[in-house]
């Protein structure tokens, strides 16, 4: 299992950068997903490579 930590000042820029990390890695298999709101927007996203 691999790890991947974003993220950004706003909304829409975390998107942005999901986005791109998801094109970046299409051959990717994901376990989970967690958010985080507080003073930034962060997400982890547990992952393992096909």
């Amino acid at each position: 299992m691999k790890t991947k930590t974003l993220s950004a000042m706003t909304e829409k820029g975390l998107d942005k950068k999901i986005a791109e990390f998801f094109y970046e890695n299409q051959y990717i298999e994901v376990t989970d997903i967690k958010f985080s709101v507080g003073s930034v927007f962060a997400v982890l996203i547990l992952y393992k490579d096909k």
